[in-house]
């Protein structure tokens, strides 16, 4: 873990150094001349004038980003494992198919020859070496490069450099070497004989496992993930500053890595760009063709090294992306630069940082689409004042055609009360052939999906987007995450806490899958569970290996069409304020909507947050029905024509609610009539509603007293007596006794159920259910980040400094 407080300068042939303890690595951050050439004494929060400025406050992602990249590399290595050991027993079968087939074709030929015609082919063989032992070696080598490809090199384009040094079989290759004399005079025998004997040629080789940090400053995390992910095997650290460069190499030195960790001086994008159609042979030891990680952490945005970054990484690497400009991609102060570097705009409210995430993936995804590549969000993460996601990039040129559909805009209401409408850019049809095959159609998008004003509150609403529609997190790889947290070393890991916290706050928002995985389970446990099969004999455990699917360490991939059905997040917060009146406790508001048969959950973003597939509407009326029973406001408190004014018109039972509710019938009645009778009709029935308000004045009371009811026997609920709500919810019912019926698994799939049909917002059964929307304790969740030292903050003036390491 970092230091907590300024550490003593150590000095280093004459030049002073901060020493920094992180992880497993340590570092030599330099420090610059005492006196700065402008003349003024200039700090970096009292660590004085660095010159690759190290943060601290950058922990948390760093320890992030190692357990990630962990999480990730097990299943990527495994995949690529397979993918090799496959392809190359294809080669095997193809060349003994080829050698077996030349063998009989000679058998044949000397078969049906003379015995002359046999002594001439074998002096026409003799012939052949002796003119070749006299041949010019140009010549010699011109031919051998005519010569067909053999199977060797079976590996696609991403993978052909590295196949022969690490492949994951070690006995790929040996057959071919059968009546061969080595190099040094042994036999072809005597050799196996050796490499029997030699443990060191038996071991089984590693695969390769290249890591790019490609802004790397002091040289931080690519020595952290050197010495704390045990498969990497190749490391680049680059930086654009020949200083940087240069402490890298005194840091590689320091932490004796130098077989991992390689610096590169360069720009990144113009060394990244480099590996795109460089089909060449392997140039040396130290050489990467594509990397299977490329971490980006520039100072602000990222969006100058996306296209290059896309094209870097092998089929299915894993592109980590920081962005710390929050005030354009996270605010509306700037909506020209937020379109200028991201492709959309931003969105105003208390989810614009969500917004902001949605609009970094959609600046990836457009630029991995131009060639041919998909992305696909493991997790994607908001903290204190960046961006972080983690997202895998596929070579999936059909996948590519589904983004538009995975793509939308945004109507908000930002000026008025926060409402928010999507519209998709496509739409994606899933078809079935003649022969039971899914495909998808694809046709345009009707729009617009609302009307001009908001139809909450009637304000002007504003176009956001467009941005990413799909969901924002791999459940399955935060889960294998949070599996692993506990096993972390504190002392290594000072951040553990906080890790576990937004792991958990991410896995519990996403309201798309049916169901994810509870509990770290392996897909073999569970099915062997299910189906009662004895474990005893390991021939069968190996048997039910192969059937049970891939390894439980791949993470599995979420289809490319999913659509988020919630992409943000609101606060009950901003609708009380909106119309003055108090806030109902979180558990209120989760019960109300628990009751209605809607699924709750929360957000990482912002604490106070839900995250519901509740429409806007049954939001509207909730909040309505609390200020009404639960905390009536004064009158007058809200300004008329202002949007809370014109939502507090449907308030149940009011003389504004019926009169609402007479010029929305009447507006859809105008719509469809075509004749002066046809007005004449619906004019008449608009009088005789009125004349009736008698009726409806005693109806609305009626409905007012069985709401007031249902609400006191909730607050003092008795045994055995549920209430059913208006969309088939049990709002009253025992929560220890639908624990005991149903098991935790059941209850979560429950409430990832498909969402319930729109209902009419004045005849819902709203009932504040403290005791259902309280969830389970499951102790304190850390969100925020803890400062590294007493008193930090701002000191002086920040001084000029690199890229963040």
């Amino acid at each position: 873990m970092a230091s907590r407080g300024p550490s003593e300068a150590l000095v280093i042939d004459g030049r002073k150094y901060r020493h920094v303890r992180e992880g497993l690595a340590t570092i030599l951050a330099p420090y610059a001349d005492d006196k700065p050439a402008t003349g003024k004494h200039v700090r970096n929060n009292a660590e004085g004038n660095q010159v690759v400025f190290y943060n601290p406050i950058q922990q948390f992602n760093r320890d992030l980003s190692v357990l990630a990249i962990t999480v990730y590399g097990e299943g990527a290595v495994l995949e690529k494992e397979k993918r090799f050991r496959l392809k190359n027993q294809h080669g095997k079968a193809r060349h003994h198919k080829g050698s077996t087939r030349q063998q009989k074709s000679s058998v044949t030929a000397i078969e049906s020859s003379t015995p002359e015609q046999v002594n001439a082919l074998k002096r026409k063989a003799d012939d052949l070496e002796q003119d070749g032992s006299n041949a010019d070696p140009s010549e010699t080598a011109s031919t051998a490069a005519k010569k067909p490809k053999t199977t060797d090199g079976l590996l696609d384009e991403d993978e052909d450099v590295v196949v022969m040094e690490l492949s994951a079989d070690p006995a790929v290759g040996e057959n071919s070497k059968h009546e061969t004399v080595s190099t040094n005079g042994m036999t072809d025998s005597n050799a196996q004989e050796a490499q029997t004997t030699d443990p060191a040629t038996t071991a089984k080789k590693q695969l390769p496992f290249t890591i790019l940090d490609a802004l790397s400053a002091t040289g931080l995390r690519a020595l952290r993930y050197a010495k704390e992910i045990p498969f990497s095997t190749n490391i680049v650290a680059n930086d654009l500053s020949a200083d940087s460069v240069q402490n890298i190499n005194l840091n590689i030195q320091h932490n004796e890595v130098k077989d991992k960790v390689h610096s590169n001086l360069a720009d990144a994008r113009m060394f990244m760009y480099s590996k795109v159609g460089n089909e060449k042979p392997k140039q040396g030891p130290d050489y990467v063709h594509r990397f299977d990680v490329i971490d980006l952490d520039p100072y602000g945005t990222a969006a100058p090294f996306l296209d290059a970054s896309v094209q870097a990484l092998q089929d299915g690497g894993l592109l980590c992306v920081t962005c710390t400009d929050a005030g354009v991609f996270a605010s509306t102060g700037y909506p020209e630069k937020t379109y200028a570097l991201y492709g959309g705009m931003p969105v105003k409210g208390p989810h614009s940082h969500e917004g902001g995430l949605r609009l970094i993936l959609n600046a990836v995804a457009l630029s991995a689409a131009k060639y041919g590549l998909a992305i696909e969000p493991l997790l994607s993460l908001y903290i204190d004042y960046y961006a972080r996601l983690f997202i895998r990039v596929h070579r999936k040129p059909q996948d590519v055609k589904l983004l538009a559909g995975t793509t939308m805009t945004l109507y908000n209401c930002g000026h008025g009360c926060g409402a928010w409408k999507t519209q998709p850019l496509l739409r994606n049809q899933p078809q079935v052939s003649r022969s039971g095959e899914t495909f998808f159609k694809f046709s345009f998008a009707q729009a617009p999906v609302t009307t001009p004003n908001c139809e909450h509150c009637g304000s002007r609403q504003h176009l956001c987007g467009p941005m990413w529609a799909g969901p924002l997190h791999n459940p399955y790889f935060v889960q294998r995450m949070l599996d692993r947290v506990p096993s972390l070393d504190k002392k290594i890991y000072g951040t553990t806490d906080r890790i576990q916290g937004m792991l958990t706050l991410a896995l519990e928002e996403d309201l798309t899958l049916q169901s994810w995985p509870s509990e770290p389970s392996t897909p073999l446990e569970t099915k062997d569970t299910e189906k009662g099969k004895d474990k005893n004999s390991d021939k069968q455990a190996d048997k039910d290996k192969d059937v049970s699917g891939p390894d439980p360490r791949i993470i599995p991939r979420l289809p490319p069409k999913t659509i988020d059905s919630s992409p943000f997040f609101i606060m009950p917060t901003q609708l009380a304020r909106t119309i003055h009146c108090a806030t109902p406790s979180e558990d209120m508001f989760r019960g109300a909507l628990l009751g209605l048969g809607y699924r709750v959950s929360r957000s990482h973003c912002k604490p106070g947050s839900i995250k519901t597939n509740a429409p806007w509407s049954v939001l509207w009326e909730i909040i309505r029905e609390f200020m009404r029973t639960k905390a009536p406001i004064k009158e007058g408190a809200v300004k008329k024509g202002s949007a809370g004014w014109n939502i507090l018109a449907r308030v149940r039972g009011t003389e504004r609610a019926q009169v609402s509710e007479l010029k929305d019938s009447a507006k859809d009645q105008f719509l469809r009539c075509e004749t002066k009778d046809d007005m004449k009709t619906v004019l008449q029935g608009m009088l005789w509603r009125l004349e009736n308000e008698k009726a409806s004045t005693v109806d609305s009371q009626a409905k007012e007293t069985t709401a007031a009811q249902s609400s006191t026997s909730t607050d003092q609920p008795k045994e055995g007596k549920d209430e059913v709500g208006a969309n088939g919810g049990v709002n009253g019912e025992n929560k220890s006794d639908a624990d005991k019926s149903n098991p935790p698994q059941q209850q979560r799939r429950q409430s990832r159920s498909q969402s319930p049909p729109a209902p009419v917002p004045s005849e819902l059964n709203i009932v504040f259910d403290e005791k259902l929307g309280k969830e389970k304790h499951r102790g304190k969740l850390v969100r925020y980040q803890m400062n590294p030292r007493e008193n930090w903050g701002p000191m002086s003036r920040a001084g000029r400094s690199k890229v963040d390491g």
